[in-house]
């Protein structure tokens, strides 16, 4: 029977699942796009879909992952006075660590890694939103990153009138039954509360990114969560099958 707290898709006990199994190369996978656009839920859902599979692959996600990132999202996320240059410089010393700390490792391990917000956030955040020189970011990007560009970007794009209406009535965006898991409180919502025009300006720097590379994915967040999931299983499979995975094992 289903627990009425299990979401739509149900993936069975992860623990039945078959014998972990890694990829020819490590996968980097990242969700993108605005506040309120079910990022969180997607990459949740995606990694435990791979886990069933017996996919080897971890979660995490930016800022934050680590003892640092953590400290680092609490601080900005609820202060209003930080400048814009200094938000990014912070959030790319948290890139820096999660890199060191759980990113990289895991890709040297032939997993596959599941990051909630990445490089792209940065550049749509801070130089599309906020106004900074887009090449500086890419700079500072290259070097928190370690150079690493992700095999597919998953852009869940939705008009930011309805993204933010979804998460304006929320007491908490999340709980901490899941470290991996984001925790804002009410005053944790510096970038939530942004004027409409901000946020306009962030789906702006998304959709122009999303024209220039082929590992972009875009999907249209105003589907239901159950038919977005799918859609991106299917592109991950995809993936999945070039690097090595038999097709046997990614049959549900």
């Amino acid at each position: 029977m289903k627990n009425n707290n299990q979401h739509s898709l149900d993936f069975g006990d992860i623990t039945s699942k078959l014998d972990k199994i890694n990829v020819n190369k490590g996968l980097l996978i990242t969700f993108e796009g605005g506040e309120g656009v079910g990022k969180s839920t997607q990459a949740t859902l995606l990694y435990h879909q791979l886990e069933k599979y017996g996919i080897d692959c971890i979660k995490t996600q930016e800022p934050g992952g680590s003892v640092l990132g953590n400290n680092i999202r609490k601080w900005v996320k609820s202060s209003g006075s930080i400048s814009a240059l200094s938000e990014t410089l912070l959030f790319e010393a948290a890139r820096s660590q999660i890199m060191t700390e759980i990113i990289s490792p895991a890709l040297r391990q032939n997993k596959v890694v599941i990051v909630d917000r990445f490089i792209d956030s940065t550049i749509s955040y801070q130089g599309f939103g906020h106004g900074l020189d887009v090449e500086i970011i890419n700079q500072l990007n290259k070097i928190a990153s370690k150079n690493v560009i992700p095999n597919l970007t998953i852009l869940l794009d939705i008009e930011p009138e309805i993204a933010l209406s979804r998460v304006s009535n929320q007491t908490d965006l999340f709980t901490e039954e899941d470290d991996n898991k984001r925790v804002d409180s009410e005053n944790q919502r510096k970038f939530e509360q942004k004027p409409l025009e901000f946020h306009k300006k962030v789906r702006e720097g998304y959709l122009s990114l999303s024209k220039n590379e082929k590992r972009w994915f875009l999907i249209n967040a105003e589907q239901k969560s159950d038919v977005i999931a799918k859609l991106i299983l299917d592109r991950t499979k995809e993936l999945l099958l070039k690097n090595g995975v038999e097709k046997t094992r990614l049959e549900d």
